[in-house]
């Protein structure tokens, strides 16, 4: 058997993402194999991967992998990604919103322009707000929350002295989130209706060029402590600005998601990845 595969980008956030609507690789798709395929310059090279699957009731059902091969409930900048995919494909239109299944709920999705995905999530739940901790004898302003998955959300006002890349990893698998962990995002405000936002994800075990969910956890947190006002503009990694907002329907994310390329990995290949890499 041969895997077909489609390489997608939102917003700087890559995954590899899999069609499975008629269960053909039920039996295929496994941690190992995920693992393996994200892996960078041995592989495909991905923060995650995206399962594509039929759905009774909504367009489809969207899964989500972390690059270690373990599922989550969510992935925004995924979702806007599968949505793009989805389009392109006509499994859903591309104008008008549709609704599609992640294991975290039902979300709905708009393709804005070509290229670009709004996509609403669940409602968020917010665990705490503004809670201030001492990290490394760095006081932090720490806020809990969850929009799909959980984010442990820091403001900044550039004045802290910090490397990004200790305290994010060490504030990941503090004991005040769990055994679980959560995501880090740092957020820096960069305007009146601007954010700068950095991501350590949990699954990847460092730092993503985006991440959609931190986005909208940190547009929450701008708005519910320092009073901003929506929509928000939000400068990622990647340096691709992602926006944030709120109607009718619920919290919303829109940006970048594009297809990137598409490939074939031979049988050999993937067996060999499965017990060599």
């Amino acid at each position: 058997m041969k895997l077909e595969f489609v390489k997608m980008s939102g917003a700087g956030n890559d995954f590899i993402l899999l069609d499975n609507r008629d269960s053909s690789l039920d039996t295929v798709i496994s941690e190992e194999l995920i693992r393996n395929l994200c892996v960078r310059g041995l592989s495909v090279g991905a923060d995650g991967l995206l399962e594509l699957k039929d759905d009774p009731e909504y367009s489809f059902h969207m899964k989500y992998y972390n690059s270690n091969g373990k599922g989550a409930g969510m992935c925004g900048n995924g979702g806007r990604c599968m949505s793009a995919y989805a389009a392109s494909k006509g499994i859903v239109p591309d104008t008008g919103v549709f609704r599609f299944r992640s294991d975290a709920g039902v979300h709905s999705a708009e393709v804005t322009a070509p290229g670009s995905v709004r996509l609403w999530l669940t409602d968020p739940e917010i665990h705490y707000l503004d809670r201030l901790i001492d990290l490394d004898s760095v006081d932090l302003h720490l806020s809990f929350l969850d929009t799909g998955v959980p984010h442990a959300v820091v403001m900044l006002d550039g004045s802290e002295d910090i490397s990004f890349s200790v305290l994010a990893s060490k504030l990941r698998k503090h004991t005040l989130f769990g055994e679980a962990g959560a995501n880090v995002d740092f957020v820096w405000i960069k305007g009146v209706s601007e954010l700068e936002l950095r991501t350590w994800e949990r699954g990847v075990e460092g730092e993503t060029l985006a991440c959609g969910t931190g986005a909208v956890a940190s547009a929450i947190c701008a708005t519910r402590i320092h009073e901003m006002n929506l929509p928000l503009d939000i400068t990622v990694r990647s340096g691709q600005k992602l926006k944030v907002g709120k109607n009718s329907i619920g919290w919303w994310l829109q940006g970048e998601a594009r297809t990137v390329y598409s490939g074939l990995i031979e049988s050999t290949a993937v067996q060999n990845m499965t017990t060599a890499l």
